[in-house]
C-alpha cells in the first residue's frame, strides 16, 4: 500500500497542471483588439491612406546544391602538322579549361571511314570522344604546313547518345521521337592574329582552374547565328560548377567581341587594389564611390575567328549558315601572287619597250667627222 501511495503521489507531481484562464487574463486579451480597432478607426479619419502592399519574393528557377551535376568534358586536340605557334595556343587553352581532356595530335587518312558519322577528320573525333566520354570538342586544324588555321567547336555525337533510349535502325528513340546520333552543332573559323600567354606584353595572371566570367557583345543577342555560336562558347568556355579541376574563384573575365564580321576573343584578370595611403582612398572614393580600383589586365591569348560554316552535325551534316564574305586564304594568296605576276609583266614590257625603243633611234653620219683625221 505505501508503495501504491507513494507512486501515486509521483504521477501527481509529474503530471501537467491546468493553468485556469482569469478575468483579468480575460480583459487583457479584449483590450488588444479594441485598441487596433481605434487604431483602425483613427486612420479612416485622417483620409484612408492606403497600406502598402508587400513585394512578393522572386525566387530563382534553378536551385543549385552545390555539388557537380554539369558533368560537361571538352575534347582538345589538334591535327598532325601544326607549328609552334598553334601548338603554343593549345597548351594556353588547356590550362584555363580545366574541364578538358588532352589528346595527341590527330592524323587519319583520307580513306579513313567511321561507320555512319562518315569518314576524316570527323569521324575519329568522335570515336574518340566517345572513348573519352567528352560532349563538347575543341580541334585545331592546320593545312598549307601551318599556313592556314582552322579551328572546329562543335557537340560530338556522345552528347546525343547519353540520352535515354534504344537504338533502331542507326537512330536513338526517346519518348517516340528520334535523335540525331550524328551530334552536332558544330561551327568552322578561321583563326587568325594569334598570341599567347607567353608573351611580354600581356602582364595578367590569374589562378590556375579558376571558372571564368563570360562576356558577350550584345550582337550575340541579336543576330541569328551568333546566338547559336554563344551557346557553343558557353560550353566550351564555361567551367561547369564544383568541377574537381576547377577552384571556387571567379578572378577572370573571358570577352568575346563582334566586329568587322569576326569575333575577337580576349581574357583578363580582375585586379582588385587597395590604396596605399589615406589620400589615395579618399580621391578614389571620391571618385569611384570604393576605396578599392577594380581594373582588367590581358592574361592571353587572344585570338581572332571568322565564322566560315555552321553545321547541323558533328564535323557535317546539313548546312545551317554559310559566310559569303569569307575569302579563302589560297584565293587570297593566288591573288597577291597574280598581282605581283603582273607587276613582273608590265616590268618586263617596259623594258622591251625601252630596248626596241633604242634599236629604232639611228644617228646619220656626220660629213665632216673626218675632216680633221
Amino acid at each position: 500500500m505505501a508503495k501504491s501511495r507513494k507512486r501515486q503521489r509521483d504521477l501527481e507531481e509529474q503530471a501537467p497542471t491546468e493553468q485556469v484562464d482569469s478575468p483579468n487574463d480575460e480583459s487583457e486579451d479584449d483590450d488588444g483588439p479594441v485598441i487596433e480597432d481605434d487604431d483602425a478607426t483613427s486612420s479612416e479619419d485622417e483620409g484612408d491612406a492606403p497600406k502598402p502592399t508587400p513585394q512578393p519574393v522572386i525566387q530563382s528557377s534553378i536551385k543549385s546544391d552545390g555539388r557537380y551535376n554539369n558533368k560537361q568534358r571538352l575534347l582538345l586536340l589538334s591535327s598532325r602538322g601544326v607549328t609552334a605557334r598553334y601548338r603554343h595556343l593549345l597548351e594556353d587553352l588547356r590550362t584555363m579549361i580545366p574541364h578538358s581532356k588532352k589528346e595527341s595530335k590527330l592524323d587519319v587518312g583520307k580513306n579513313y571511314s567511321g561507320g555512319i558519322t562518315g569518314g576524316g577528320y570527323g569521324a575519329a573525333v568522335n570515336e574518340i570522344a566517345k572513348v573519352r566520354g567528352c560532349h563538347t570538342v575543341l580541334f585545331l586544324e592546320c593545312r598549307k604546313r601551318g599556313q592556314d588555321g582552322y579551328m572546329w567547336l562543335g557537340r560530338t555525337s556522345h552528347a546525343n547518345s547519353s540520352f535515354e533510349g534504344s537504338w533502331r535502325g542507326g537512330r536513338a528513340t526517346a519518348g517516340g521521337k528520334h535523335l540525331m546520333i550524328t551530334g552536332g552543332p558544330s561551327v568552322k573559323f578561321h583563326i587568325t592574329n594569334i598570341h599567347t600567354m607567353d608573351e611580354l606584353k600581356m602582364t595578367g595572371n590569374c589562378m590556375k582552374g579558376s571558372r571564368p566570367v563570360l562576356s558577350f557583345d550584345k550582337s550575340f543577342d541579336h543576330i541569328d547565328h551568333l546566338k547559336l555560336i554563344k551557346h557553343l562558347f558557353i560550353d566550351v568556355f564555361g567551367t561547369p560548377r564544383g568541377h574537381p579541376k576547377s577552384k571556387p574563384f571567379v578572378d577572370r573575365v573571358m570577352a568575346f567581341y563582334y566586329a568587322d564580321g569576326k569575333i575577337w576573343v580576349r581574357n583578363y584578370q580582375i585586379l582588385e587594389e587597395a590604396a596605399a595611403t589615406a589620400k589615395e582612398a579618399h580621391s578614389q572614393k571620391k571618385m569611384t564611390g570604393h576605396s578599392h580600383s577594380t581594373s582588367l589586365i590581358e592574361i592571353g591569348p587572344r585570338f581572332v575567328l571568322n565564322p566560315i560554316r555552321i553545321f547541323r552535325g558533328s564535323f557535317g551534316g546539313q548546312t545551317l549558315y554559310v559566310n559569303n564574305e569569307f575569302v579563302n586564304p589560297n584565293v587570297a594568296r593566288a591573288m597577291e601572287k597574280k598581282t605581283q605576276g603582273e607587276k613582273y609583266v608590265r616590268r618586263k614590257g617596259a623594258q622591251k619597250k625601252r630596248k626596241l625603243k633604242d634599236e629604232s633611234i639611228v644617228v646619220p653620219l656626220d660629213p665632216l667627222a673626218d675632216v680633221f683625221k
